[in-house]
């Protein structure tokens, strides 16, 4: 064999291992369902849903909206104003002078050798009186079920803590293109089974829109202190909660609650930018391996099967196969998690050409002493 043969076999081998990844993470990847049983009692737990806002001025009063309306007899919300340069704090002062069950606070100055968003979740949790608490974000909505949904998450699993993957809202072509690629990371890359199963932190995952856990628990293993400089703060607290011997259950929350995440290519390229190279704790040479990895099963093979059969080349079909598989993993996501464009499955090469472009600019920014942008605050290289 050519080397282009052995080359395109062996991606068309690690393309099935995706899809067959994919596959068990489908039948694995459970919906929550709502609360079984109270306690000795008889009454359900209070419960503290915990928002920090930063300049959030076009999504809060959706978000506080939502939350006010969900089913549930306990809880209270409590909103942190993170220096806002915005009308945020105007909107959540409006919408608490409407209703009381509000508490609006307004954040300390951010101090040394602490990150925004784990900063404003610590001040949210001192503040917090429930026996549970919700920390979420400001761009997100929730169904009226999401609370009796969470807490029935927690027992059905027996798990101390509970995170759920939303359902994407995209209204801009480059949002839709790019966004749901979430799902493809979460359900082609990770072994989901082993996220519950598994207490090593490399088999950790949640999502920082969706923490759902007791706050005696979340003080125990030090919480977002534990985590303060870290720029995905969600997947490295579930890396600190497993590592602290803590269970963790990881699930489908599109009945849950949705997310707009960005607006704009403008705002995906920043927003990933932030979080790509963080997540992998600034370990350049993995980095680099995981970013070759993605060129080689979901770039290349479409240009090698234009190429191979611009030459009639006898491995074009080796290419075209890794690239049907990739396209048809995206189709099955689409399905599961009703947050895509079908249409989009057939340029997910160039979706992922785009992924590539943030990565290496999340790499380069993230050693960078200038670092990342984000609502108005720099991130610098550690």
């Amino acid at each position: 064999m050519t080397f282009l043969t052995e080359y395109n076999l062996a991606v068309l081998i690690l393309s099935l291992g995706l899809m067959l990844t994919c596959l068990v993470n489908i039948v694995a990847y459970k919906t929550p369902k709502a609360i079984v049983s109270t306690g000795g009692d008889g009454k359900l737990p209070l419960i503290s849903i915990l928002v920090p806002a930063r300049n959030e001025e076009r999504s809060i009063e959706a978000c506080v909206r939502s939350l006010l309306a969900v089913n549930y007899p306990r809880f209270e919300i409590i909103v942190l104003d993170d220096s806002s340069t915005d009308g945020t704090y105007e909107i959540l002062c409006k919408i608490r002078n409407q209703d009381h069950r509000l508490r609006v606070l307004a954040g300390s100055a951010l101090p040394e050798g602490w990150y925004g968003k784990p900063y404003a979740c610590w001040q949210l949790a001192m503040a917090a009186k429930g026996e549970y608490m919700l920390m979420t974000d400001a761009d997100c909505t929730f169904s009226p079920d999401s609370l009796l949904l969470a807490l029935g998450a927690c027992q059905l699993h027996d798990a101390e803590m509970v995170s759920m993957v939303p359902k994407l809202v995209t209204d801009d072509f480059w949002e839709g293109l790019i966004v749901p690629l979430m799902y493809f990371v979460i359900m082609a890359f990770l072994p989901t089974p082993l996220i519950r199963a598994s207490r090593h932190p490399l088999f950790a995952a949640a999502n920082g829109a969706f923490i759902f856990l007791r706050r005696k628990t979340y003080f125990e293993v030090d919480g977002h202190r534990a985590v303060r400089t870290e720029l995905t703060e969600d997947i490295k607290f579930a890396q600190h909660w497993k590592r602290s011997g803590k269970s963790l259950w990881y699930g489908n929350g599109i009945r849950v609650y949705a997310v707009r995440m960005y607006h704009g290519l403008g705002e995906v390229w920043l927003g990933f930018t932030k979080n790509m190279f963080s997540a992998f704790s600034g370990n350049l040479p993995l980095f680099t391996l995981v970013l070759i990895f993605v060129l080689c099963t979901q770039v290349l093979p479409i240009l090698l099967a234009i190429t191979g059969f611009i030459t009639h080349a006898p491995w074009r079909f080796l290419a075209v196969g890794s690239y049907l598989i990739s396209v048809a993993i995206r189709l099955i996501l689409c399905l599961k998690f009703e947050s895509d464009n079908p249409l989009n499955a057939s340029l997910s090469p160039l979706a992922w050409a785009v992924a590539l472009g943030i990565g290496a600019n999340s790499a380069i920014c993230g050693m960078s002493k200038a670092g990342t942008f984000w609502k108005g605050r720099s991130y610098g290289a550690s």
